[in-house]
């Protein structure tokens, strides 16, 4: 056996082969989990390499991962802004800021945690917004 047939066949070492598309689905969904610890301020960067891969996964099972991380951070955006303006606001502000900054939180814990099981499986996530 020459040493480049070693990787080309994954099934020697009972593990499947993943897709360069698949591994950078896993790094977006780990980069989402970070950002949640910068208080979305590094959301930025999982969604970029997102945008960028997109193309490459037209019409396949990992489309609805790539389309579902886009949608966490759409979703979690809008109440990680809405928490920095009321947090701009003194006390009224921060009674309002603290629980939605909380939500946009859980959004991405939540959707990644979700979008990476359904990965690991090999499936689309579920409850897509259509």
């Amino acid at each position: 056996m020459q040493h480049n047939d070693y990787y080309k066949n994954s099934s020697q070492n009972n593990l499947p082969a993943k897709s360069m598309t698949e591994n950078v689905s896993m790094v977006v969904y780990v980069l989402q989990l970070i950002s949640v610890f910068t208080g979305g301020l590094f959301s930025l960067i999982p969604l970029i390499i997102t945008y960028l891969f997109r193309t490459q996964v037209k019409e396949s099972w990992l489309d609805h991962h790539y389309r579902w991380q886009i949608q966490t951070f759409w979703f979690a955006s809008i109440f990680y802004f809405l928490a920095w303006v009321f947090g701009f606001i003194p006390f009224i502000g921060w009674i309002f800021s603290i629980p939605l900054f909380l939500l946009a939180s859980a959004i991405v814990i939540v959707r990644s945690i979700k979008g990476w099981k359904r990965l690991t499986i090999q499936k689309a996530p579920q409850n897509l917004i259509e």
